[in-house]
């Protein structure tokens, strides 16, 4: 038998902003990157992409996965504490958990970050049911997702699914035919129904 209802959320720049945290991160590998005693064309690339990194608060496109790995590494683990809940829906979450809502975190931040993960969704006594991580990084985070909410739509009468990037919700969108799943872009405080 189906249970009734989840609310399916993101973590990164959904519950919790990491521009801080991602900055903070890219500070520290331009450091170390200059502190090095020769560059490559590879290291100056990277520390050009650092730069927008610490402009935008997040990495650009094309950005390399050997630093964005330890960019991320950097701004989940040295700088957890920097990342900032977005307490208006941490607020809306604990509302609905009292109404008898289930609610599931999943991100594709990786299973290797499950501590720091639900040590900051403690910290904010946010009252989740489980969090969901990938064991590895071989798919995209929005494949990912993908298979994931398709697992949760087979477990759920209805997900009410909370994620930052559009592309993510028309992915899941486009490739899993279902009438019961709400969909919410999350920007800021400000959350956008989406529609098929």
């Amino acid at each position: 038998m189906k249970k009734l209802s989840a609310l399916v959320s993101d973590f990164d720049d959904t519950l919790f902003f990491n521009k801080t945290a991602l900055v903070s991160a890219a500070k520290d590998l331009c450091d170390i990157i200059l502190g090095g005693e020769k560059r490559s064309d590879e290291d100056y690339k990277t520390l050009n992409d650092l730069e927008i990194t610490i402009g935008e608060g997040k990495p650009p496109k094309g950005f390399s996965k050997k630093w964005k790995s330890q960019l991320y590494t950097l701004a989940y683990v040295k700088y957890s504490g920097k990342l900032l809940p977005n307490e208006p829906l941490i607020k809306y979450f604990n509302g609905a958990l009292n109404e008898g809502n289930e609610l599931i975190i999943l991100s594709a931040r990786g299973e290797e970050f499950r501590k720091q993960t639900e040590e900051l969704l403690n910290l904010y006594e946010l009252k989740y049911n489980k969090v969901l991580l990938p064991e590895n990084h071989e798919l995209k985070d929005e494949e990912w997702k993908l298979l994931e909410i398709k697992k949760l739509s087979k477990e759920y009468a209805h997900l009410v699914l909370f994620e930052d990037k559009e592309e993510n919700i028309r992915y899941i969108i486009n490739n899993l035919k279902s009438n019961n799943i709400e969909f919410y872009l999350v920007n800021k405080a400000i959350i956008t129904c989406i529609n098929y």
